[in-house]
């Protein structure tokens, strides 16, 4: 398992609970394998990770977001784009 580039602690990512908690894969489908090996993953309380796949686009964004931007502190743009095959107009960064 690998470890989250988001997260230290065992502990919802949104809320800081830590009891039972869900492993979420910011970048599902066939990214999943991508997420893993890169650390693109956060622990949530099993309700706010049931909400998140019932569709709730807001959190989704800002999760990937969020992870997005730490994962190009770690490496690069250019590698984000390359690993998770995105689009810029989907998940904007502003480059300073």
């Amino acid at each position: 398992m690998s470890k989250s580039i988001l997260q230290s602690e065992k502990e919802c990512f949104i809320t800081g609970y830590q009891g039972q908690l869900d492993r979420h894969h910011i970048y599902a489908g066939n990214r999943r394998k991508a997420s893993e090996k890169y650390g693109c993953w956060v622990w949530l309380r099993h309700d706010i990770h049931m909400e998140l796949h019932d569709r709730n686009k807001a959190l989704d964004r800002m999760l990937r977001r969020t992870c997005q931007e730490r994962f190009e502190e770690i490496y690069s743009h250019d590698e984000f784009m390359d690993v998770f095959n995105m689009y810029e107009e989907f998940y904007p960064i502003a480059i300073a």
